[in-house]
């Protein structure tokens, strides 16, 4: 190869970075402008088996509450910022939420088992967007999961689909795909 075709080849690979860093930027912008991420703030044990416990945060000056969505099936999603599964089924969890906005259905990511060292879940979301509400867990949430569903939560993903009457229907432990979590979901939404 000649200089001459070096320095073309050159210029266009640094246009293409450009290009792209550009892209990734404008990704990063927009992602962050629409994080939905919020702080659980209380979290109370309704007792009895598979009553899903009740927890609060707030979104735009209002408390809001799992209670605040009984009448919908809503899809609890316990994840990592540093879990590979976790990150692996987010798209998928995106377009279900999307695709169902307009139902009775609510999707709620709960970000919890948070590491030392391990991505912020904030600076996580600006890279890795999603279109359902996140919302900063802690442990005494996984706690009242565990107690409702009688068995210890100690893996992520775990994700719970809580019917219309707000009772844990389902547990489902470990990543899925798209159509497996449509599956399950549409078994509650009649």
């Amino acid at each position: 190869m000649d200089q001459q075709s070096s320095n073309k080849t050159n210029e266009k690979k640094e246009a293409l970075t450009d290009q792209k860093n550009t892209e990734n930027k404008n990704v990063t912008n927009k992602a962050s402008d629409d994080i939905k991420l919020y702080k659980v703030e209380k979290v109370e044990k309704l007792g009895g088996k598979k009553v899903a416990p009740n927890f609060t945060w707030t979104a735009g000056g209002k408390e809001m509450s799992l209670k605040d969505l009984k009448g919908n099936v809503v899809l609890v999603n316990l994840w990592a910022t540093w879990c590979g599964p976790c990150i692996k089924e987010m798209p998928a969890l995106s377009s279900i939420s999307e695709e169902l906005k307009d139902k009775k259905f609510t999707m709620l990511g709960l970000n919890v088992f948070q590491q030392d060292g391990s991505k912020k879940v904030g600076d996580f979301l600006k890279t890795n967007p999603v279109s359902y509400t996140i919302l900063d867990g802690n442990q005494e949430l996984v706690d009242a999961f565990s107690e409702a569903t009688g068995s210890n939560i100690e893996a992520v993903p775990t994700t719970f689909i809580i019917d219309k009457d707000g009772k844990i229907a389902e547990t489902i432990i470990g990543g899925r795909d798209k159509d497996s979590f449509l599956k399950a979901i549409n078994k509650y939404m009649n």
